[in-house]
């Protein structure tokens, strides 16, 4: 499970240990350095032992997918055999085609909270999977109408 930048660390490491959990076995961890400033992204440092595993990469939004991107290609170039991203929203900025033609992901994951409008043909494309959010968005309503607790809707 890798995080993308440092912000991210608590999502990420909230889901590898439910996935850890789930599968009763040990789910590693990694971390892909990013610095913005002055509007440019850098970063080169990438931490964890992914060599021969399945690498994903967890995130709340793929904006132009530039960071995303980086953290796929560095976690290729450490040995990954696939990348997989998870994406809460994904907005597709200009720019966007780029990460999803680009061999180092595998596939994107991404909720159908944002419309894929600015893909062309989003449908076609077999690396993109889009999930419905409405369940859960719903379920969580309608416990809350009942004032139930949400907190099992946050693990698998």
């Amino acid at each position: 499970m890798i995080s993308p930048d440092a912000g991210g660390m608590k999502r990420a490491e909230l889901l590898r240990e439910a996935l850890e959990a789930a599968l009763g076995r040990p789910i590693g961890k990694g971390l892909a350095e990013k610095h913005r400033s002055g509007g440019v992204v850098s970063g080169d440092l990438f931490a964890g032992d992914v060599a021969g595993m399945t690498a994903l990469i967890v995130d709340d939004l793929i904006s132009t997918g530039g960071t995303l991107l980086r953290t796929a290609r560095s976690a290729r170039a450490a040995g990954a055999t696939r990348v997989l991203a998870m994406v809460t929203h994904g907005l597709f900025m200009q720019g966007s085609a780029e990460l999803i033609a680009d061999p180092a992901l595998d596939q994107i994951v991404v909720t159908d909270t944002v419309p894929p409008f600015r893909l062309d043909r989003p449908a076609q494309n077999k690396k993109l999977v889009m999930l419905p959010a409405a369940p859960l968005l719903a379920e969580a309503i309608q416990r809350l109408h009942d004032e139930r607790s949400l907190t099992d809707l946050l693990v698998f």
